[in-house]
């Protein structure tokens, strides 16, 4: 085999070294010197199935009415306006008496997933129409007032969308899910529509008179026993306060009397800052608005995805249709998984029991 004469030789080597030499200035120069490190951040709306983006409505439609403490808004799903859709009540917590803002993401998701959403808006102001847990009943009252006036709405008008009320579901956040859970146990006696699914967040009657929830009903058997039914407390949120270990979920769940063991969940989300923005389990998981303005408590986020609006759609669509239920009930992979951080690693789970005491 002939090799190169030695003539040529060293000039094809500089001719290499030459090449080489002008491919790494050229990298040097396109790339930065000190590259920053690609952020983790948290999982996106998922396209499909519970909490997912596969929305039957393209718009929402907002009405309000009533006056005082007993004011309400309704929600209808629009563009499309189906000829019928189900009920779903939400009630807020306390000292949230202006505007819906800070349910604003939760509801606007429920609309465009196809239901009438009410939201009574039972208080006008501070302290009032119950000055917090001392004396809760003018406040449940108010909440019942305002459901009611806003299905007259409905009813006296043939435009709008007529809710179908045997399918009624109820989401109750802080203190509204105290309310939620005491006019539920005498849903007859208040006339409001029977319930088929309640989400009950962190619910709180604020501690002012005490630990474990005094303002609760003393019996919640009066909940029908096919209700399917899920509770919330963060491991910061209620139960983290001191002296409060026993209040929120741990104080309602006992006297779910009427409801068996495979119809209901008590369940804990984890603040996980394994990326940016983290994921935070303090009281208000399911605050957020749509609108960057108006995220008054919290910004929409994969605890919204994941669990909040995937636990919500998926027990109504496991009491509607039969459908779902492995994403709502019971200790299931599917309603334990919160998505994945962009970096492939999962978001803490949910923990999840059929009794209390439920502790992080």
């Amino acid at each position: 085999m002939s090799s190169l004469p030695v003539s040529w030789r060293v000039p094809l080597r500089v001719a290499v070294r030459l090449v080489v030499s002008a491919a790494v200035l050229c990298l040097l120069t396109v790339a930065p010197a000190h590259a920053e490190p690609i952020a983790t951040t948290p999982p996106p709306q998922p396209t499909s199935g519970p909490g997912g983006s596969d929305y039957t409505a393209g718009g929402v439609r907002v009405s309000e009415g009533g006056s005082g403490d007993s004011a309400w808004y309704v929600f209808e799903p629009v563009d499309p306006q189906p000829a019928s859709a189900p009920l779903a009540v939400i009630s807020h917590g306390y000292g949230e008496f202006a505007g819906y803002q800070m349910l604003a993401g939760l509801i606007h998701h429920t609309v465009r997933k196809g239901n009438v959403v009410i939201y009574p808006r039972w208080q006008a102001s501070p302290l009032t129409p119950c000055p917090g847990p001392f004396d809760i009943e003018p406040c449940v009252r108010a909440a019942v007032d305002g459901i009611r006036g806003a299905l007259d709405f409905l009813r006296a008008d043939p435009t709008r969308v007529p809710p179908d009320l045997a399918r009624t579901s109820y989401f109750g956040n802080s203190f509204g899910g105290i309310l939620t859970a005491n006019f539920l146990t005498r849903w007859e006696h208040y006339g409001v529509p029977r319930p088929r699914a309640v989400f009950l967040e962190d619910p709180h009657d604020g501690g002012l008179a005490g630990p474990g929830e005094p303002a609760l009903a003393d019996d919640l058997g009066g909940i029908p026993s096919d209700v399917l039914l899920e509770c919330h407390s963060g491991a910061e949120g209620v139960i983290s306060e001191a002296g409060k270990a026993d209040s929120s979920c741990n104080a309602i769940f006992p006297k779910l009397t009427s409801l068996p063991a495979e119809n209901k969940s008590i369940v804990l989300t984890h603040t996980d800052a394994h990326g940016t923005p983290p994921l935070s389990s303090d009281h208000g998981v399911a605050g957020g608005s749509p609108d960057p303005e108006g995220a008054v408590w919290g910004t929409i986020d994969a605890y919204d995805y994941y669990f909040v609006w995937k636990v919500w759609d998926a027990l109504r669509n496991a009491a509607y249709y039969g459908e779902d239920r492995e994403y709502a009930l019971a200790d299931t992979p599917e309603h334990r998984y919160t998505g994945t951080w962009s970096d492939g690693t999962p978001v803490i789970p949910l923990k999840i029991q059929d009794h209390a005491p439920i502790r992080p």
